[in-house]
């Protein structure tokens, strides 16, 4: 014999549905009231028909509701409810199946508790089919909303009152503890807030919509470039700097170039820091979850991943050939005039960084920012220890390639050298993250620039992609090295690192960076002196590089602080 026995009493079974039957009889006065008093139709279908036509045909709707379907619903409810009518109870089945999945998905139909649910719900319908032919017809005021439980839409929670960037502190240590900001990033990050407060108010964020983002956008782009170093206009509010540079503008004299505005990327820049700032405090519980973001849709999302490779583009064979015989490695005029053809070669970090960008795939920063002891020899073969790169998973020891031996990298950046010396000590460390790629990224591009080798998306970065090519154009080359020498996590390059002893697996890599050839002869810079000490002359080609650099630095800072509005 089934037992019969339930877990479920017939109180908390009636309470379920009564719940459901107040949320049914809730949402049904609530379409009423939206519709204008309509019952079977929404307020957009009744302003197209017109009031008219709407009224007759809802009213005609609820006399054969009222006398021809409910009676019938009753009717099928009440047998079903008998037991004796089986065709009755089956016709309800779909019904009840539906109620069951929002009332007690857990609970099985075939049950002694789905069974009593069931029976429970069609006395439901009933009171259901009777409270909206009451309601409808004036009789009997709705049930007052007091309806709960998990298939009732949340009510959304307050708007706090503070001030919306009251929290910017903690966003900027979260940034920078889990290492998606660095120290320049952070500061980018605080003009944002700052530009923002000015130009439109730290006021709460229930108050700042759409068209207020959109205005702060309309005056990011009409601020000039150099508001924050020009002398005429420090401590002057944004606005008032606006308006100037606009005087400024409309009085220039004829042909004279405009002041340079904000480009989009900067204020795409600190549109996108707010849109982090918002998403941020969503998570951390200082906004609401479901507030919609008054920032987002302004800007594309910058591509992740695979697609992000589409931003920059590889260097083509007669950029890389223009670039590599260009005079910095064949010879210039002098060292302050390295774009112009000379007989002097001068092997510092503007010399070296190129060759180990195209040869090695490293980063920018990754290079310039080595020391001395960032060289290190594993089973005999010099490798570039890089640590503590763009992520994890960018540490790795790079050999460097022969061609760069040859020509005596060595001998003039390692060789008689202490460990804790940067390996390119001219690259005086710039900006607020302090870093030297900021010294050597705005000479490449000038330099480009004064020998027609530029190209929108083509920059340094792109020899990644040069060098990703060459590996995947390389016969039955172990995808696991090549992860390895760009620093690209995958599961075949932690199976080939555990594979073999590190020195062997050095030497593979050694042999596939060999591998790759840049497609211009260089053989004229090989170095053809003693291997394994300093380079003759080397820490005196040093001093005069970092004497240079500090000079120009001094000079950049004079001109800096006596910048105009029209610089």
């Amino acid at each position: 014999m089934t037992d019969l026995a339930t877990t479920m009493s017939r109180s908390e079974a009636e309470q379920r549905v009564r719940i459901w039957v107040d949320v049914c009889s809730e949402r049904f006065e609530a379409d009423l009231s939206a519709s204008g008093g309509y019952a079977y139709f929404s307020k957009a279908e009744a302003d197209q028909m017109g009031s008219v036509p709407t009224r007759e045909l809802d009213d005609l709707f609820r006399i054969i509701g009222d006398t021809v379907v409910r009676p019938r619903e009753k009717q099928a409810i009440s047998a079903a409810l008998s037991g004796r009518d089986p065709e009755a109870a089956s016709s309800m089945e779909p019904i009840i199946g539906g109620m069951m999945k929002v009332i007690a998905p857990a609970t099985d139909r075939a049950s002694p508790d789905g069974q009593l649910l069931a029976r429970t719900m069609l006395r439901g319908l009933a009171a259901i089919a009777e409270e909206r032919s009451r309601i409808a017809a004036g009789e009997i005021a709705p049930i007052p909303p007091k309806a709960s439980g998990p298939w009732m839409p949340k009510k959304a929670k307050p708007m706090p009152a503070a001030p919306f960037l009251s929290h910017w502190n903690d966003f900027e240590a979260s940034k920078l503890s889990n290492g998606l900001w660095k120290a320049d990033t952070a500061s980018n990050g605080r003009s944002s807030r700052k530009l923002f407060q000015e130009l439109v108010g730290n006021k709460p964020a229930a108050d700042i919509d759409r068209a207020q983002v959109s205005e702060f956008r309309r005056l990011l782009f009409a601020l000039p470039k150099f508001y924050d170093k020009a002398k005429c206009w420090r401590g002057m509010p944004l606005r008032e700097v606006i308006q100037d540079a606009k005087v400024i503008d409309d009085t220039r004299p004829p042909k004279a170039a405009m002041i340079p505005r904000l480009k989009v990327k900067t204020v795409d820049k600190h549109t996108g820091n707010l849109i982090e700032y918002w998403n941020w405090c969503q998570i951390n519980g200082r906004l609401p979850k479901e507030a919609e973001s008054p920032f987002t849709g302004f800007i594309q999302p910058k591509p992740k991943g695979k697609q992000a490779r589409h931003e920059r583009k590889a260097w083509p064979p007669a950029m890389v050939e223009t670039l590599f015989t260009s005079p910095v490695w064949t010879g210039s005029k002098s060292f302050h005039r390295r774009a112009t053809a000379g007989t002097m070669i001068f092997k510092d970090a503007r010399f070296w960084v190129p060759l180990l960008g195209r040869h090695t795939g490293a980063r920018e920063d990754e290079i310039c920012s080595l020391k001395v002891g960032d060289i290190i020899m594993i089973d005999g073969i010099a490798c570039l220890s890089i640590r503590d790169s763009k992520t994890p998973e960018s540490d790795r020891d790079l050999p460097i390639p022969e061609a760069l031996l040859r020509m005596g990298f060595l001998e003039y950046r390692y060789w008689g050298r202490a460990a804790d010396e940067p390996l390119f000590p001219e690259l005086i460390p710039q900006g607020v993250g302090s870093r030297r790629s900021a010294a050597f990224s705005g000479w490449f591009t000038e330099y480009r620039r004064g020998i027609d080798c530029y190209v929108l998306l083509v920059d340094f970065h792109s020899f990644r992609h040069n060098v990703s090519t060459d590996l995947q154009n390389m016969p039955g080359l172990n995808l696991g090295w090549a992860d390895e020498i760009t620093g690209h996590d995958s599961g075949v390059r932690s199976s080939e690192r555990s594979r073999y002893s590190k020195g062997v697996f050095m030497k593979h890599l050694k042999t596939t960076l060999d591998a790759i050839s840049i497609g211009v002869d260089l053989d004229h810079l090989n170095y053809h002196g003693a291997r394994g000490e300093p380079a003759p002359g080397a820490a005196e080609d040093r001093a005069m590089f970092v004497a240079v650099a500090e000079r120009d630095m001094k000079a950049k800072a004079g001109r800096r602080r006596a910048g105009a509005p029209h610089a």
